[in-house]
């Protein structure tokens, strides 16, 4: 579990601000239960996808490939491990809390 925590942690560092909110977007809501491999597999060649008619990563993302590898690691080490980790880098990038990152 520590080995797959170590490599979470490296693709994060290839994360941008809006991958990162995106991610979590997804985490959050309850579709993330039904992304399927090939979807993960499309984020991961940097397309978009529709999960029960919500549409998630449309714009182009420069790091298709991390946001696939945090996809499949959520289901790996469960949906809250990674949204929490996710949540504490994102509020690392805006300097502010998850609140206070959410209304902006």
């Amino acid at each position: 579990m520590e080995l797959e925590m170590t490599e979470l942690h490296g693709i994060e560092r290839s994360l941008n601000q809006r991958s990162v909110d995106e991610l979590i977007r997804l985490l959050q809501s309850d579709r993330f239960e039904r992304v399927t491999n090939e979807q993960i597999r499309t984020v991961g060649e940097y397309g978009a996808i529709e999960v029960e008619g919500e549409s998630f990563f449309e714009r182009a993302f420069s790091t298709g490939k991390e946001v696939a590898s945090s996809l499949a690691l959520a289901r790996l080490l469960g949906v809250r491990r990674v949204l929490s980790d996710l949540e504490a880098l994102r509020a690392s990038m805006t300097g502010r809390g998850d609140a206070e990152a959410e209304a902006v």
